[in-house]
């Protein structure tokens, strides 16, 4: 008897806490929670059938730097942000890279965010500046050949420095609501329109997970870079991502990871202004999204939906009263330590506050598995796909065409894969290393040449 007492008085605690963190009001995290199901996956066969194209790729610069996502390329050398906060300038052909820009300040590591900033999607204007989406700080445009202060990028006086605009910043109010949490974006050929995402209006970076467990918040802008007018295209996207405009300027599309859709907003014709879901039953959830050189869409699977694993945005999605509860569990738990570092911010706390709103961590739960599709930008049918079954390269963000090259951007990875672009259409299990220099065989290892000592 004196077990079942026990027992049963831990199941009334129990029962009593849970009523508590559902029925608080007033309690964060300030959303809501509806129920939701995402399509089922398709079937991986024909142009999805799983392949080992990315099984034995070179992973650039390893342990030199930590999640290359997303590019930019002027005068061949490509561009690209660091989590520290870090935008460094890679040498493609002498395999190195130097930093060039950044927009925080200085930070110990990657839960400093706060400080440092976390620069995502880019683009160069037609005359040499870079337009960043800085995840915690806003739209920036960068002149990278200015010189002002010293020591912004890091302790040296020999570093060129940068003159840094703000365009667009999370404090600033549209239609009610802040911007919060910047992603990617496009440029027009005009060079003055930009079409960004803004991942949550509710949530910054470092509670992203939030966002995933809760009703969607993202939106669509469109900003003049001549006028500084802005305009909200779609509203209600959950973790709005990556973004791209077709070659002829009649439609843009952007990723919706938090529901495994891809979305065509159409700039001209007929359907100009209209809104519409181009592919809404993908194999994983997208990040970014980049035309490549077949005039198709190349979309990064940040998480495979695995044929035979479930996913957990399938377990959960109709789930709203579990999601709640998650959500309102860790705002318990971090509450405290949100008030200490508010007061008095100690390396501990800020660590454990900022991993347990991060999604690294659960990231890494999935199996290791990379994926990329290739989208028609028409129809939204799966072409073709690039898998890494064996894990040799995961998380893939963005799968971006440079030259002979197809680099593969990863918030968590830290190294830059690549596979030459000759290796998609071939079922030969090469390094890019093989078949540059011509070798039958799969090579051995090799040391790559001219890299930088320090990690940034």
């Amino acid at each position: 008897m004196g077990f079942l007492t026990a027992f049963a008085r831990i199941t009334l605690d129990m029962t009593v806490v849970t009523l508590i963190i559902m029925c608080l009001p007033g309690f964060p995290p300030y959303t809501t929670f509806e129920p939701f199901e995402l399509p089922p996956s398709p079937p991986w066969t024909g142009t999805l059938q799983a392949n080992e194209k990315l099984n034995l790729v070179d992973r650039l610069f390893e342990n030199k730097l930590k999640g290359p996502e997303s590019f930019a390329v002027k005068d061949g050398a490509i561009y690209t942000g660091l989590m520290s906060g870090v935008i460094v300038k890679i040498d493609p052909e002498a395999l190195t890279f130097e930093p060039v820009a950044k927009i925080g300040e200085y930070c110990e590591e990657q839960y400093e965010e706060y400080k440092c900033g976390r620069p995502l999607g880019m683009s160069f204007t037609k005359s040499g500046k870079l337009l960043v989406c800085d995840a915690v700080f806003g739209l920036y445009i960068l002149d990278l050949d200015k010189k002002i202060e010293e020591n912004r990028i890091m302790d040296s006086k020999d570093l060129d420095k940068v003159d840094y605009k703000p365009l667009l910043t999370p404090d600033a109010i549209l239609n009610g609501s802040q911007n919060i949490y910047f992603n990617s974006l496009v440029l027009s050929q005009d060079d003055e329109t930009v079409f960004l995402t803004i991942s949550s209006t509710r949530f910054p970076l470092r509670d992203s997970g939030f966002e995933l467990l809760s009703d969607p918040s993202g939106r669509v802008i469109k900003y003049n870079l001549r006028t500084e007018e802005t305009e909200i295209l779609v509203n209600n996207i959950n973790f709005a991502n990556g973004i791209e405009m077709d070659p002829d300027e009649e439609y843009i599309l952007f990723c919706e990871t938090g529901r495994a859709k891809i979305h065509k907003y159409h700039l001209k014709g007929e359907k100009s202004g209209q809104h519409e879901i181009l592919a809404e039953n993908l194999p994983g959830l997208p990040d970014n999204i980049k035309i490549n050189d077949n005039g198709n869409f190349y979309v990064g699977l940040i998480s495979p939906r695995i044929p035979g694993k479930p996913h957990i945005l399938d377990i959960m999605g109709p789930h709203n009263w579990i999601r709640k509860f998650l959500a309102r569990l860790i705002s318990m738990v971090l509450l405290p330590f949100k008030t200490i570092n508010n007061i008095f911010p100690i390396a501990m706390t800020l660590k454990f506050e900022y991993w347990c709103g991060n999604l690294e961590p659960l990231a890494h739960l999935a199996p290791p598995y990379g994926l990329v599709v290739e989208l028609d930008g028409k129809n939204g049918e799966i072409v073709s796909s690039l898998h890494s079954t064996n894990g040799a390269v995961r998380f893939i963000a963005e799968a971006f065409v440079h030259d002979r090259w197809i680099y593969f951007g990863s918030p968590y990875n830290n190294y830059l894969a690549r596979i030459p672009k000759r290796l998609r259409y071939t079922s030969q299990q090469k390094s890019s290393a093989g078949v540059t220099l011509g070798l039958l065989n799969d090579p051995e290892p090799v040391e790559l040449p001219g890299l930088p000592s320090p990690t940034i």
